[in-house]
């Protein structure tokens, strides 16, 4: 399967109907959404919004939680690069609000920390309310991906907002990982949201 979506990855800036055919085919849903996403991120036609449909219901058809969120990533950020923010917009704020029914806190801020990334070349509003729903997902803090992915989230917004930075920390608790969140500050570490699509 995952030669599969590679395939209609390669496939889907030149043969784009090819690589539709070979996404569909896909029987797993998360590598199927994956590829979905792709050949809609290069569709040379406006109608892409149906595949995004199409692979956000893919997405959707999974039992887990965990793995629905979290592959919601792919439409959220093909949305945005195919210039429909409102779209992207109204998936984040689903996923952020399923994202608190997976229990285990290292996969739910795992989850929120994709959906993060995929929204964050957007407008903040975009994007605040998977950042939000991460912070809360900090604590308590039972895995060190929770960590990671707060200092990391927060080295991709501090060069922007440092008021923003400040109000989580407020929100925060635990004493570890705000002195780690201080320091990656006064250091003024930077990140950057992965990129989810290329050909």
């Amino acid at each position: 399967m995952t030669d599969q979506r590679q395939l209609a990855h390669r496939l889907s800036g030149t043969a784009p109907d090819e690589a539709l055919a070979v996404a569909r085919k896909i029987k797993d849903a998360w590598f199927r959404c994956q590829a979905l996403s792709q050949v809609a991120r290069y569709w040379p036609h406006g109608d892409y919004n149906r595949l995004l449909k199409e692979a956000l219901a893919a997405a959707n058809s999974q039992d887990d939680v965990y793995k629905q969120v979290t592959v919601s990533a792919w439409p959220i950020r093909a949305h945005l690069e195919r210039g429909s923010p409102s779209s992207a917009k109204s998936i984040v704020e689903k996923c952020a609000e399923a994202a608190s029914s997976i229990e285990n806190m290292g996969s739910r801020s795992e989850a929120l920390f994709m959906v993060f990334q995929a929204a964050k070349p957007g407008a903040a509003d975009l994007w605040k309310p998977a950042f939000w729903a991460l912070v809360k997902a900090t604590e308590p803090t039972l895995a060190w991906r929770q960590l990671r992915n707060i200092r990391d989230v927060i080295a991709m917004v501090a060069g922007d907002d440092p008021q923003l930075v400040q109000t989580a920390l407020s929100k925060l608790t635990d004493e570890k990982t705000i002195s780690a969140i201080k320091r990656d500050v006064e250091k003024k570490r930077r990140a950057q949201p992965r990129p989810f699509f290329w050909v």
